[in-house]
């Protein structure tokens, strides 16, 4: 059971430490955008102004680098998670990096690892050793859920093909 924060001091400078002190504590679990760094201070109860100050002094100190985050954040999603391009995307914006910084960092994890390599690892765990889709049910199911993982619709097609022996793809 997580153990409620402690209170906010109220000399303004002691705020300020006790402020800096918790925006280092988050950072030392995990690196994070500075958007999600704000939240999670906020959510802690420290004013808007001390937690400006706080996040200014460790983005310039280097501490604080939302492409360096974004960067992290979308090598975990593809190679540890094996995650698609298009949920990666979301999932970089949920976690407060821009548009511009998650597709940067999305295009540089992509250009480093193959995708189709991560699909075709996702396909063979999700069939299990079988050596083919029994059905078109089948298929469409395991269609849709690499769907929801974010992969392409032509590289899903591609990665399916060698274990579905009919001609043609049922329809999707």
């Amino acid at each position: 059971m997580p153990r409620p924060p402690a209170p906010i001091p109220a000399d303004p400078d002691e705020a300020r430490k006790a402020a800096q002190a918790a925006a280092l504590r988050l950072l030392a679990g995990r690196e994070m955008s500075a958007a999600r760094l704000r939240d999670r201070l906020t959510s802690r109860g420290f004013q808007d102004d001390l937690i400006d100050g706080v996040v200014e002094r460790l983005t310039g100190a280097g501490i604080v680098d939302d492409r360096r985050a974004a960067g992290a954040a979308a090598r975990t999603l593809v190679l540890v998670r094996q995650r698609g391009r298009h949920r990666v995307g979301r999932e970089l914006e949920r976690l407060g990096f821009t548009k511009e910084v998650a597709l940067d960092a999305l295009q540089s994890v992509l250009a480093d690892s193959d995708e189709q390599a991560v699909l075709d690892a996702v396909v063979a765990a999700k069939l299990r050793g079988r050596r083919s889709l029994a059905d078109a049910s089948a298929y469409r199911r395991l269609f849709a859920a690499l769907l929801r993982r974010g992969f392409p619709a032509d590289l899903i097609r591609t990665a399916l093909r060698p274990y579905w022996g009919r001609r043609s793809e049922p329809d999707e």
